[in-house]
């Protein structure tokens, strides 16, 4: 043992002065900052937890055959069904949201709400049996019910189809928290086809007008949380086979990030879409169908938007997306105190 003193020391040694002297300030900051080898740590740590079998990780769990569960955000609120929204925060935003799509329609706007399920929702089997379904409804249960028993038709519930189509594919990825380009499409398909009741022109295309491409493996979004690279997965990609006619370009408004999309046949509508990350992959689907689009995400900037641009574009189709995990957010959206 004696005979490898020198050698550690000249390891520890080296190691010391790689090391720039801010790190020994003791300040977090200047250690996430400074310490260059730390993502490349975390890396290695990660894996090797992978590898040795824990499943425990700060915001994730490794379920069965490396499906990772997202436990932030309410997640697992949303899938123990606890968390619940009052009867009172229920009727108000009923009222609210009546009280909104009625505004709209006397100005011939139709809106649209969709809430885009977790993942957990479609895939509970997924999830491992040591954490318990504690209440019989979800939040995302009580709001369907309540707005299909006492409010207008604007909410439309993609769990049927999307639980549908899980036994044809995955539609969700196994290390991220989103659907793939088949569970893009099911929701594009579902708007559509409410849409084609007002509007004649708009159909969604059939899945044969899309080739499937199959990306190589890199880690997603759940993966990169727990700072593994030892889970890529292939991203699955719908690519049209017909020409495209829409063209996208993205401002800056007051450090905001806005998409905007233009088609030249005057005969389709105007759309303006209010989305999270559920919808990155939605938009280009939808997007074919509107001869203007303009796509603000609900928290780009630091916080929620408003529904402001709907008064400044003049559109024939609101569309407003909030994902599962930020439900309690949609009521305070459309909040007209706000």
């Amino acid at each position: 043992m004696r005979d490898r003193y020198p050698f550690i020391v000249i390891i520890v040694f080296i190691g010391v002065l790689l090391v720039p002297l801010r790190t020994f300030e003791l300040n977090p900051n200047a250690i996430e900052e400074t310490f260059y080898p730390r993502s490349r740590l975390i890396t290695w740590t990660s894996n090797l937890r992978l590898a040795i079998g824990d499943r425990v990780f700060r915001k994730v769990l490794v379920g069965e055959d490396n499906w990772l569960i997202y436990t932030a955000e309410g997640e697992t609120d949303d899938y123990q069904k606890m968390d619940l929204f009052a009867d009172e925060e229920l009727a108000n935003f009923q009222q609210h949201l009546d009280s909104l799509s009625a505004r709209y329609a006397a100005e011939g706007i139709t809106l649209l709400v969709i809430i885009a399920p977790g993942k957990n929702t479609i895939y509970p089997d997924r999830v491992p049996e040591q954490i318990p379904v504690i209440g019989s409804e979800s939040r995302l249960d009580q709001l369907i019910s309540y707005l299909h028993a006492n409010a207008q038709n604007q909410l439309i519930d993609l769990r049927p189809a999307l639980t549908t189509a899980r036994a044809d594919h995955e539609i969700y990825y196994a290390t991220d928290t989103h659907w793939n380009d088949y569970g893009a499409y099911i929701a594009y398909s579902a708007i559509l086809g409410e849409l084609n009741k007002n509007y004649p022109n708009l159909v969604a295309r059939p899945d044969s007008d899309f080739e499937v491409i199959v990306r190589s493996p890199e880690p997603l979004d759940l993966s990169a949380v727990i700072g593994a690279t030892w889970l890529p997965e292939s991203k699955i990609q719908f690519v049209p086979r017909f020409d495209l006619r829409t063209t996208y370009k993205n401002i800056n408004v007051g450090g905001r990030r806005l998409m905007f999309s233009y088609n030249s046949d005057v005969s389709l509508p105007k759309l303006i879409l209010y989305y999270d990350s559920f919808f990155f992959r939605v938009i280009p689907l939808l997007g074919e169908h509107f001869h203007n689009g303009f796509y603000i995400q609900n928290y780009i900037g630091g916080g929620l938007w408003n529904l402001s641009w709907v008064d400044e574009q003049k559109p024939d189709v609101v569309i407003i997306e909030f994902s599962e995990r930020y439900i309690r957010d949609l009521p305070l959206f459309i909040d007209p105190a706000r």
